[in-house]
């Protein structure tokens, strides 16, 4: 079961301009365009507590990840993590407890340092 937001491509390259709690703010080394599986992503736009509505295509410059466990760290392995497709930096503050920002394209992500 291959993950739709990896779009057939191993992984994405990025560096972290912002770490915050649970959340950082990822700049993509490329732009990021992805087609929706299924009845599409959910849009939380520039930070809310319900999603906006569906998308089927998200671009963006820019990932939001925050850590899916609460006792989760910073540090390798990191295992589980949602991400989110923003079109601008996405103001983690503006993110509402149990909400969302971007296009929530991802809810098992990964990730390493390279």
């Amino acid at each position: 079961m291959e993950p739709a937001w990896l779009a057939g491509g191993p992984a994405y390259i990025g560096r972290i301009e912002e770490l915050e709690g649970n959340r950082a703010a990822v700049k993509l080394e490329a732009t990021l365009s992805l087609r929706a599986p299924g009845n599409g992503w959910a849009d939380f736009g520039r930070g809310e507590k319900q999603a906006l509505g569906q998308v089927r295509l998200a671009n963006g410059d820019w990932l939001a990840l925050a850590l899916a466990y609460e006792d989760a760290a910073w540090r390798e392995p990191i295992t589980r993590l949602h991400a989110a497709l923003c079109a601008q930096r996405p103001d983690l503050a503006a993110i509402p407890e149990g909400g969302g920002i971007g296009i929530w394209v991802e809810s098992h992500a990964t990730m390493s340092h390279v």
